[in-house]
C-alpha cells in the first residue's frame, strides 16, 4: 500500500512540476496543452482544484473548434451539472462520437427512473456501433440490472460471454499489430 502511495505522490509532484510549461504551451494556443490543464485544475489533484479557471481553459480550448475540445468542455460541464453539457454531448453523439456516446450513457445511467435506464442502454449500443468494444459490455451490464428476476440470469450470461468475445477481439488486434510489425521489420531488413 505505501508503495502505492508513494508513487501517486511522485506522480502528483511531477505534473505539479509540469504546471508552469503547460500554462505557456496553453497561452501559445496548443488545446492539447489547454485541456490537460483543464483537468488539472477541474480534478484538484496537482494543483487546488478551481473550477472557474478550468472553465477558462475548457472554454479556449472549445473556441478552437476542435471536435475533442468541445467534447471535453461538454463532458466537465455535464460533470459539474450544466444543462448545457448535455446538449452538446447530444450534438456530438447525433454527429457518432462515441465518446459522447458513452458519456450520454453513463449520464443517463447514473439519473433515476427507468426510461433514464432504458436510455443509457440505448446510447451504449450506440456507442458501441460507431466503433467502442466498451460499449458493447457497458449495454449488456445496463440490461442485466434493470431486467426482471427471471432475465438476470440470462443477462449475466450473455454478458460473460461478451467479454471473453470482446477480450479474444482485443487480443487478436494486439497480435495481428504484433505479427504485421515484425513482417514489416523482416521486410526492411531484407531491402538493399
Amino acid at each position: 500500500m505505501r508503495l502505492a502511495l508513494s508513487g501517486r505522490a511522485d506522480d502528483r509532484a511531477e505534473r505539479r512540476s509540469k504546471i508552469p510549461e503547460s500554462i505557456a504551451a496553453a497561452s501559445c494556443g496548443d488545446v492539447d496543452a489547454q485541456l490537460a490543464l483543464a483537468w488539472e485544475y477541474a480534478r484538484g489533484d496537482a494543483v487546488d482544484a478551481d473550477f472557474v479557471t478550468a472553465w477558462k481553459w475548457f472554454d479556449r480550448a472549445a473556441s478552437s473548434g476542435q471536435e475533442n475540445a468541445v467534447l471535453h468542455r461538454a463532458r466537465f460541464l455535464q460533470l459539474r451539472g450544466v444543462p448545457e453539457g448535455i446538449r452538446e454531448l447530444r450534438k456530438l453523439a447525433a454527429k457518432g462520437n462515441w465518446r459522447a456516446q458513452f458519456w450520454l450513457g453513463t449520464h443517463y445511467q447514473s439519473q433515476h427512473g427507468r426510461l433514464s435506464q432504458l436510455r443509457a442502454a440505448a446510447w451504449y449500443g450506440r456507442s458501441h456501433k460507431c466503433g467502442f468494444l466498451g460499449g458493447k459490455l457497458a449495454k449488456l451490464a445496463q440490461l442485466r440490472r434493470i431486467a426482471h428476476q427471471p432475465f438476470r440470469t440470462l443477462f449475466a450470461a450473455k454478458v460473460t460471454l461478451e467479454f471473453v468475445s470482446t477480450f479474444m477481439q482485443l487480443f487478436r488486434r494486439d497480435e495481428a499489430l504484433e505479427t504485421h510489425e515484425m513482417l514489416m521489420y523482416r521486410l526492411k531488413s531484407r531491402s538493399p
